[in-house]
């Protein structure tokens, strides 16, 4: 299914041109799918998914239809549209691709191609319009003014998670920039919130583009919670009101995500009022997995996947590594994409103790960097010149093989999520030589 998508419509796109108008262009040619649905929009660098998810899992504990997109996808393309948790049918999504081709064929659009991304962004509108799903939580690509994304007409909710450094040159050099750029999905008279982690800087930008759009602005700041590791249990309160729930998700980050989303809760459920909040969040985040977020996806071998790939993401990965792994040997198989901080991500991975490296290769051939360059800069920072293995498949063999005569490691797959993909998928196809928790979805 995602060599269908890459071989039917063409690549990157972004600032192309006017795609926000060839998009509103498409979809009221289509009948605006996306005016069928409230929409809760998630923008940011980092915690998107989990984020949404979240949401999403929340929502359909109350009962509604909830759909759910999200980038990057885990495994085939058609993760990336879920109706209550269900990806789409590969079928339905060629489906829906056909007719989009056949829609861009016609004198209106005179053959303008749409990006992948783009492709899959308005087939998702169809998809949950055909579903009638009650809310949609949109999960922003690249994020921002010219995400695809953008291109519909309203939304209730703007989330913004933690703005960082990422995909600079495209949404900008800056954190003022790239947060400028990524404000413009704020819509008049919505309800805006901002993570409580966000950049003083970034945050200051948000709540000014809030105003300008008389939308409602809300800090999740202001909503304090403590962990307890013994009991799972997340006690929370903002001014009066506090509660306190179950959370499963594993990540030191993850605190920060869940901070927003109960920031978010409490507005939703403002004039809802016999919903008891701790049940239902309990109910819907106890036992939640987010695959390819710091995901148990072998308990024998144990084997944790997490698809950090900025500053901000490996500094919150290695923070919770540490945390919870900090005396344990550790094996970590690594590979990143050119166009990221990958010298900055290899110095923090670098501090990590206990812990050797198996360099790795992402399955993209246009944008993946050479591992041996990693090498040079492991081997600069720790003395150790560390294997390459160019095949993700044969690095995780290799490790499982080392790890075998270790009692008590870990063997951890960090970075792009074009390496957790191969690597996620191997492991689910043989099962028979992992051991694969029951909470891990089947994908």
């Amino acid at each position: 299914m995602t060599k269908y998508l890459t071989e039917t419509f063409t690549g990157f796109l972004y600032d192309q041109g006017d795609r926000i108008g060839l998009l509103k262009q498409v979809l009221a040619t289509l009948g605006n799918p996306d005016t069928d649905f409230s929409i809760i929009h998630v923008c940011g660098t980092n915690g998107k998914g989990s984020t949404s998810l979240m949401i999403a899992a929340i929502l359909q504990q109350m009962g509604y239809r909830v759909g759910l997109f999200t980038s990057p996808f885990i495994g085939d393309v058609t993760n990336s549209v879920q109706v209550n948790q269900k990806p789409i049918s590969q079928r339905r999504l060629t489906t829906y691709f056909d007719s989009l081709k056949q829609t861009m064929a016609t004198a209106t659009f005179n053959q303008q191609q749409l990006s992948e991304f783009e492709a899959l962004f308005v087939a998702a509108m169809m998809a949950f319009s055909d579903e009638k799903v009650d809310y949609v939580i949109l999960e922003c690509g690249l994020g921002g003014e010219l995400d695809a994304t953008n291109a519909v007409k309203t939304t209730m909710y703007s989330i913004f998670t933690k703005i960082g450094m990422d995909h600079v040159g495209i949404l900008g050099d800056t954190i003022e920039q790239i947060a400028t750029t990524k404000s413009k999905i704020i819509r008049p008279h919505n309800t805006t919130i901002s993570a409580p982690n966000q950049r003083p800087e970034a945050l200051q930008i948000i709540k000014k583009e809030a105003e300008q759009k008389a939308a409602n602005f809300l800090d999740a700041a202001d909503l304090t919670v403590s962990f307890y590791p013994k009991t799972s249990m997340v006690a929370y309160q903002i001014g009066h009101k506090q509660g306190q729930f179950t959370f499963g998700l594993q990540g030191a980050y993850q605190l920060e995500n869940v901070r927003t989303v109960v920031r978010w809760l409490l507005s939703f459920a403002s004039d809802r009022p016999t919903i008891e909040l701790d049940r239902l969040l309990s109910q819907s985040l106890g036992k939640l997995n987010v695959p390819g977020r710091f995901e148990l996806i072998s308990d024998q071998p144990r084997l944790i996947l997490d698809g950090a790939h900025n500053v901000d993401a490996i500094t919150a990965f290695v923070q919770t590594v540490n945390q919870q792994f900090q005396s344990q040997q550790k094996l970590i198989i690594t590979g990143f994409l050119a166009d990221k901080d990958y010298a900055d991500n290899i110095k923090l991975l670098s501090q990590i103790p206990n812990a050797a490296f198996w360099l790795t290769t992402p399955d993209n051939e246009q944008r993946q960097l050479d591992p041996v360059i990693l090498q040079k800069l492991l081997a600069t920072q720790t003395g150790v010149t560390y294997p390459v293995i160019a095949d993700p498949i044969q690095a995780l063999k290799a490790a499982v093989k080392e790890a075998a005569s270790q009692p008590d490691t870990v063997i951890f797959v960090v970075g792009s999520f074009y390496l957790l993909n191969p690597i996620r998928t191997f492991i689910l196809e043989n099962r028979s030589d992992f051991h694969v928790p029951n909470t891990t979805p089947s994908l």
